[in-house]
């Protein structure tokens, strides 16, 4: 047997995932079902393969299993995956049989700590002010804080392709066109400097202070602190009135406002 052969089947590593989070608050089956219809109405490959934890604290009242299973039929009819169960522990026995995750309950935890996004496949790290390289599948960019020195803030100059995720823990800048499907995510600022056509977090760590900036909005979701909003041409709202212009976009009062730069 060769040094190769005998060497470790496998090898634990810790990465940096980002999970859509689904706050349960009805165990109503059909209004369960017409939201997530809307939903994929609105963004019809938008939560498709997309990796869900479904939190249960906010409910009014337990639930079965019975219940539990057909919530996770539903979303699996939606196109979600449902990866975890956070919860009291009245619910670990049934996210067991369920064959999925456990997660113990944040009622404790600050509301601006629980952040909702999308999952993206596991980044790979970037060097700062450069951007990967074309066979790279997705990005990363490392830790700026808000408030940061010019120095420490982290640029990406080429255009970040669809099914990439590009992080960084303090302010983005990205010079270039982000494509649909493509996400940044930070835990301060982001502005883009191109077209803004995939997804844009900030605030990721819970900064409610954070902005989005960008040049051309035609952003397929945008979130700042956990609060989201799922964004389309067609919208009937002040949001569609902003399509294609330059934009900036906080939070107040919970809720996301955007306005012209």
């Amino acid at each position: 047997m060769t040094s190769k052969q005998s060497s470790a089947a496998f090898q634990l590593k810790g990465g940096i995932y980002t999970l859509t989070t689904l706050e349960l608050h009805s165990s109503c089956l059909s209004s369960l079902s017409q939201q997530l219809k809307a939903m994929s109405e609105k963004a019809p490959h938008f939560f498709q393969q997309t990796p869900v934890v479904l939190a249960l604290e906010k409910l009014p009242a337990a639930i079965d299993a019975h219940t539990l299973t057909a919530i996770a039929g539903r979303l699996r009819e939606s196109g979600m995956i449902l990866v975890a169960i956070r919860s009291s522990e009245q619910y670990k026995l049934s996210a067991d049989r369920a064959g999925v995750a456990w997660l113990p309950s944040q009622k404790a935890r600050p509301e601006k700590n629980v952040v909702m996004m999308k999952q993206s496949e596991q980044p790979i790290p970037v060097e700062s002010h450069e951007s990967a390289q074309p066979s790279q599948k997705n990005e990363t960019v490392s830790e700026p804080m808000p408030g940061a020195s010019a120095s420490e803030t982290r640029i990406i100059e080429q255009p970040v392709r669809s099914g990439q995720q590009v992080y960084a823990p303090g302010d983005l800048i990205v010079l270039s066109q982000v494509s649909p499907g493509a996400e940044l995510l930070a835990g301060g600022h982001i502005h883009v400097y191109g077209p803004l056509r995939g997804r844009a977090l900030a605030g990721v760590k819970g900064n409610p202070k954070a902005r989005i900036f960008c040049h051309r909005f035609e952003a397929e979701l945008i979130s700042i602190s956990g609060q989201y909003k799922l964004t389309c041409k067609t919208e009937q709202s002040s949001w569609s009135r902003h399509w294609g212009k330059s934009v900036l976009i906080k939070l107040a009062a919970d809720h996301l406002h955007i306005s012209r730069l």
